[in-house]
This record gives C-alpha cells, structure tokens and sequence, in this order.
C-alpha cells in the first residue's frame, strides 16, 4: 500500500499527515505501520480528510479519534504550505477529530518556520482520580478535555517513568477516555514529561511535546487559582505558550502557541 505523507514538528511532538484518503476502519493498521522504527517514524498520526461542516477548510481526523492541538497546528501549517503562504498570516477552520464544531487556527510563517495558535475546545470538567501507584494509591488531578483525559502527576510523587509506561494501560481502564495523557509535572520548573495512550492503535508515546496536555495544564492552573493563565509550558521538544482565561468558575477562552516546521514529505510503503 502506498501512502503519501507528510512529516512535520510541533515543538518536535512529529506527527505524520496522510495526505490522501484512507478509510476509517483501515487508520489505526495504517497508523501503526507508519510509526514502526523501520516506517515513517514518529509520535502521532492523522488522516486529512474532506470536511463536513460548513466554512471548514479542512478535517484533521487522529489515529484515535482523540483531539490534538500539536496536529491540528501541524494541519494548519500543512494548508498555508501547499497554498504557497511566504511571511504573513492566514487564518483556517479546521474540523477535527474529538471537537464539535469548528477550530480556528492561525498561522504566520516566518522563513522556514510557522508560528501557529490554536484556539482550543474547552475543558468538559475537572476531577480527581485515584491511581493504583507502587507506593499505594494516590488521588491527583485530572482535567477532562474533549477526546482525550489528562491527569497532573507532580513529579515529586516519586512516580517514575518506568512505572508509568507500566501502568498506563491500566490508569487507561480506571479513566475510560479516548485518549490518556499523563503529564508528570514540575511545578517548580514549570515543566513536564508528557505521555499520551491511545487504546484504539495501544500506543503510549512519551511525546517532546504536547498541545493538548499544555492546554489541560493551564487550565488546571487558572481553574485552581480562579484567575487567567499565561505562560509558557517547558517540554522536552521546547516551550508552548498557552492562554487561559478565568471567570465565574469556568475557562472562558482557551489557546496554546508553538513553532511548527515541515520536515519531509513522500510516499510511505506499507
């Protein structure tokens, strides 16, 4: 089977685009192969799609069916390229995987690069959940974003990376989300270690960058301080900016900000 792809990098979180149409019962095999060491090689796929709502430029539908920021961005870095965009600004509706409704996107390229920002669908709520840990259970937060689940592991917990990818299949049983992400967070850094699980392809990827894990944080902390959040989240892949606003006890508005570079694109045989 030949695929035709393109290999791009938020924040160096690599996401693989397919370009061309690939039906949906087929994605999560497709998916896989082109992740494998020997494939393509990356962090995430998603399949671009002809959209179904009105006024949207383009459907970004993930391995999973989850909903990501990083893609949705890479989506929309995609679309200025082909259209031939140099230094400025375009704006584009996506239609995404695990969004209802449209996701504005806007992307400025500079050079090579394209700066892009993506105003995030808002958290459906906030939780805490008990996690079965090697040192007994342990109650953390959890911030419930559509189409994947993220829980805010402190990193003085002393949950290490090893038992993470351990148990991650399990939290994933405990939760029933789409997608999981745990994010093992330093506070005092203001830094964290994303890991994102998808049942559907059974991936658990520790990402050098994650949109929506950045998004779920700010709004973990602007809910938690009952004010607007700005700043910058650290990652192994860089930073990603992230805004959200407080009011009234709900996020009000909600985007993230990072650099975008396409990296290859071709044929992948699978």
């Amino acid at each position: 089977m030949e695929i035709p792809f393109v290999k791009i990098s938020p924040t160096q979180n690599i996401t693989i685009l397919v370009t061309a149409p690939v039906p949906r019962e087929r994605q999560p095999e497709v998916a896989a192969g082109l992740l494998a060491y020997d494939s393509v090689g990356g962090e995430q796929v998603g399949f671009l799609e002809a959209p179904t709502l009105p006024r949207a430029h383009m459907r970004l539908q993930m391995m999973g069916g989850e909903f990501c920021g990083n893609a949705t961005m890479s989506a929309g870095a995609y679309l200025a390229w082909k259209s031939g965009v140099r230094d400025g600004t375009v704006d584009y509706m996506l239609e995404v995987s695990g969004a209802s409704g449209l996701v504005p996107c806007r992307i400025e390229r500079e050079g090579n690069l394209f700066r892009g920002t993506v105003h995030m669908p808002l958290p459906e709520g906030f939780a805490e959940v008990e996690l079965e840990t090697d040192h007994g259970p342990l109650r953390v937060p959890m911030v419930k974003m559509p189409g994947i689940f993220h829980v805010i592991l402190p990193a003085d917990t002393g949950v290490e990376r090893a038992e993470i990818e351990r148990r991650i299949r399990s939290w994933s049983e405990v939760v029933q989300a789409e997608a999981l992400g745990i994010l093992r967070y330093d506070e005092a850094g203001q830094s964290m270690e994303p890991i994102v699980y998808v049942p559907a392809t059974d991936s658990a990827v520790w990402e050098h960058g994650c949109g929506s894990g950045t998004a779920a944080l700010s709004c973990w902390k602007a809910w938690s301080a009952r004010q607007p959040f700005r700043g910058e989240i650290r990652q192994p892949g860089g930073t990603i900016g992230a805004a959200a606003d407080y009011a009234n006890g709900i996020i009000t508005n909600l985007s993230i900000t990072g650099v975008v570079k396409i990296a290859a694109s071709g044929v992948a045989y699978l």
